[in-house]
């Protein structure tokens, strides 16, 4: 005797019945065995889950065995598991630890701080928060080694202390395990700055990095540090730097480039990318001198270099075409490119003309005001009216499109011709100098606009990676916080290219539906883990990590 699943389809569904059926040998037949059915227990759908455990509880009473609610089983918890598994598993794939240890992170040190960085790396990536809401973080999620035990978070400050103590010898070591990843040779570098700021003013030193300066983020009433990256064309990064938050962003050039070819990296014959604006007359010939090539955007406006090369070349451009254009003025060790796109000169062009329709709306009725002024209120005065209409040029920086004076009491607004030509002329061009005579104008152009790769790597560390806020306030925990989020980033940024088409934080979320639980069974606590989808396989296919696999039924 035994249960059998009877299907019987009518239309599109599929109805499933619950029978006790035995199998018998049919002696007019010459003894085939055949199957009947002894009762018809239902359909699946209208007995339920419920119902059904409740007849085998019934059955299993009929021989006098009892059973309890725990013989069914009782899942006793379930955490997060599939995020962290995938984060640990690239950070163990690439060895990273081992190469922490090699750098003589742990020292004479008791605690396992190889083990607290990969925690600290791993929680970054997945759920940033603080060191100290880190500890109860480990509680909703199952970390592989902390399934029992929780770090303190006094170890967690040790290990970032250890961790900045080794930084000089540990990026070109993490650097190369991250390069080995591509196969590639470091050709082409980029290098730009960002900086973030700070709620507290507490300190306890004099000379404090933490200083007002210019804000990327707008924040010019916060201290801040400054903090400039390196990365590949891959978007990984190589290292980075802290400097105070006043520090000039050019500044920072000659102690990076010196780094990346005498000091740790012994990199030759790299192109260094960067923008004009960082990348002083005296920063490209400390970059020449050590046989480094360059790739700078040259600003269109007030230069005379600048104007010399697109007055020479942007007359060959074929405006009636709608293809980016690239042409190039070679001139002694230097060469110019100069590109030019028709579909972004058409949308520069509409937003200008929009922008000065509205300009000269506000200027209008300004100008109406003071010469008709309203017999209530405060008549505008001459000098109160020009102060309006500068400042609302310059606040929609168009200040310099307008030709404004204040002559023997009269308000002058003209447009400035000779600068809106100019405008015009350069609409969707861009103008690269470079120390590349050989490539392909396109090329060259292709190149820099990698740079963009930088500012998808910055958007990344003060958003899903929360370089900010920083709770700590020494300087050497500051640094330490900073590495830790450029490791994350590191891992991020690696996980991105592997990914494809599937952003990070997608995946993340995707995969942070992976359970790992314990389960009492027959009074037996066993671990378990939730089954994986067609959509988790693939992802972890793509992260290069093996699927996490069923936990074995143990005892616990």
């Amino acid at each position: 005797m035994f249960i059998r699943i009877a299907r019987q389809r009518r239309g599109d569904k599929e109805y499933k019945s619950l029978q006790i059926a035995e199998s018998y040998r049919d002696s007019e037949k010459g003894g085939a065995p055949r199957t009947r059915v002894l009762a018809h227990l239902g359909t699946l759908e209208s007995l339920g889950e419920k119902q059904i455990e409740k007849l085998i509880a019934g059955l299993q009473r009929v021989i006098g065995k009892e059973v309890s609610e725990e013989a069914i089983g009782e899942l006793l918890v379930a955490k997060d598991f599939g995020h962290v598994y995938a984060v640990c598993e690239t950070w163990n794939r690439l060895g990273l630890a081992e190469v922490l240890s090699r750098c003589d992170l742990s020292g004479e040190a008791t605690f396992p701080a190889a083990d607290l960085v990969r925690v600290m790396v791993v929680n970054r990536v997945c759920d940033p928060c603080s060191k100290l809401a880190l500890l109860d973080w480990l509680d909703g999620v199952h970390f592989p080694g902390y399934e029992e035990t929780r770090p303190s978070y006094h170890h967690l400050l040790r290990a970032m202390d250890r961790l900045i103590a080794i930084k000089e010898r540990a990026e070109p070591a993490i650097a190369k395990r991250f390069l080995s990843m591509f196969d590639t040779h470091v050709d082409l570098v980029f290098y730009d700055i960002t900086s973030t700021y700070f709620e507290g003013d507490r300190s306890i030193v004099e000379e404090d990095i933490r200083r007002y300066g210019y804000s990327r983020d707008g924040r010019f009433d916060r201290r801040q540090v400054t903090i400039g990256v390196v990365m590949t064309r891959d978007g990984i990064p190589l290292c980075h730097h802290v400097f105070p938050g006043n520090t000039v962003d050019k500044t920072t050039v000659a102690a990076v480039v010196k780094d990346l070819k005498k000091k740790r990296f012994a990199l030759s014959r790299v192109i260094f990318v960067g923008d004009r604006g960082m990348l002083s007359d005296e920063n490209l010939e400390t970059i020449l001198d050590e046989d480094f090539g360059f790739i700078v955007a040259h600003p269109l406006r007030h230069s005379t270099v600048a104007t010399e090369v697109v007055e020479d070349l942007w007359r060959k451009f074929d405006r009636a075409s709608e293809a980016e254009q690239f042409l190039d003025d070679v001139r002694t060790s230097l060469r110019f490119v100069l590109a030019y796109s028709p579909e972004i000169a058409r949308e520069v062009r509409e937003e200008r003309t929009r922008r000065l329709r509205r300009a000269d709306t506000f200027i209008k009725e300004c100008l109406h005001r003071f010469t008709n002024p309203s017999s209530r209120g405060r008549k505008p005065t001459p000098q109160g009216t020009y102060d309006r209409i500068r400042d609302f040029l310059r606040d929609h920086n168009l200040l310099s499109l307008y030709e404004v004076d204040l002559r023997n009491d009269e308000v002058i607004v003209a447009a400035d011709k000779k600068t809106r030509a100019w405008e015009e002329k350069i609409d969707g061009m861009l103008l690269l100098e470079t120390t590349d005579l050989e490539s392909k104008p396109e090329d060259v152009v292709r190149r820099y606009k990698e740079l963009a790769e930088i500012e998808r790597g910055w958007r990344a560390l003060k958003s899903s990676l929360m370089l900010r806020p920083v709770y700590h306030w020494t300087e050497e925990r500051i640094k330490a916080h900073i590495f830790l989020c450029v490791l994350a980033l590191q891992i991020e940024r690696l996980m991105r290219n592997r990914l494809q088409s599937v952003s990070v934080r997608k995946a993340i979320d995707r995969l942070r539906q992976i359970k790992a639980g314990e389960m009492k069974i027959n009074g037996v606590k066993t671990r378990t883990l939730t089954r994986t989808t067609e959509e988790h396989q693939n992802l972890f296919k793509f992260l290069d990590v093996p699927a996490p696999r069923m936990l074995r039924a143990e005892s616990l």
